[in-house]
């Protein structure tokens, strides 16, 4: 039986809960072998509180930015059941096997806060 996600957009990799307060990159979704990867979406959710400042950005460029899917951005949740929904930009750029989708937190939030990444794209 065929996997789904070669077929239609779907859910790629859901997170636990990522600190969004301090300075680092996390490795979200790694690309299967002998697949390449689109990612169309993340979005973020289920924060521990109020979220406001943090930038974040997302891509394949690890070390350089993660910013070749998603260009850095203040995310913004105003409490524990809202979410977002964080589109690829245009001209993004695809994994290729063994690629690993990033974020990179580029500005802290101010309080200790968490949020989660589930991450929406289709393998081929």
């Amino acid at each position: 039986m065929a996997d789904i996600r070669e077929y239609a957009d779907s859910l790629l990799a859901n997170s636990g809960e990522i600190a969004v307060d301090g300075v680092a990159e996390t490795t979200l979704f790694t690309v299967p072998a002998g697949k390449s990867c689109i990612i169309t979406k993340v979005i973020m959710h289920s924060p521990t509180a109020a979220i406001g400042q943090a930038s974040i950005s997302f891509g394949f460029n690890a070390g350089a930015g993660a910013n070749d899917v998603i260009t850095n951005g203040v995310r913004a949740l105003t409490g524990a059941t809202n979410y977002e929904i964080i589109p690829a930009k245009s001209d993004a750029v695809r994994g290729v096997a063994g690629g690993t989708f990033n974020m990179i937190i580029n500005t802290p939030e101010t309080a200790a806060d968490k949020a989660k990444f589930a991450v929406y794209g289709f393998l081929y």
